[in-house]
């Protein structure tokens, strides 16, 4: 790589580092299970008001990091913050929904005790309780299965 080559790639990669500052942040964000666009909380949205849970549009390009920091959209790039597993991440939305606080900046959405907010959607009587054992039981597997990594 010549020297001119290696300036332009710093300069583009400074371009894009300061473009995500500058992007919304998607926290719990889970991609849809076909791909095409990441459900999350949003935060600093020009459109959409902080702690909104919603969906990008379509996407196009996402991280291919193993801790991915960036989605890109056909809209607009996005900063990803904290990633759950599917059944905690469920646990949380339904958790966050049900109890009507909104979600602020910093905070897990749902609270930061999941075996609290399971118990808390069982004593709202809003979910069947099937449902919830199937996301208590899915919940407690993820754990297995994360723990069981090398």
């Amino acid at each position: 790589m010549t020297e001119k080559s290696r300036d332009e790639a710093s300069a583009l990669d400074a371009k894009f580092e300061a473009e995500l500052s500058l992007s919304p942040l998607l926290e719990g964000w889970a991609l849809a299970q076909d791909g095409g666009w990441i459900h999350a909380w949003f935060f600093g949205h020009p459109e959409i008001e902080d702690g909104t849970h919603g969906h990008t549009s379509r996407m196009v390009e996402i991280d291919a990091g193993p801790n991915p920091r960036w989605a890109r959209s056909e809209n607009r790039l996005y900063r990803l913050g904290t990633f759950y597993p599917p059944a905690e991440r469920e646990i949380r939305y339904w958790t966050q929904k049900h109890s009507g606080k909104p979600v602020a900046v910093g905070e897990a959405p749902g609270g930061t005790d999941v075996e609290m907010m399971i118990t808390f959607l069982r004593s709202s009587g809003r979910i069947r309780s099937s449902k919830i054992d199937r996301l208590e039981n899915a919940y407690f597997n993820e754990g297995k299965q994360i723990s069981s990594r090398p």
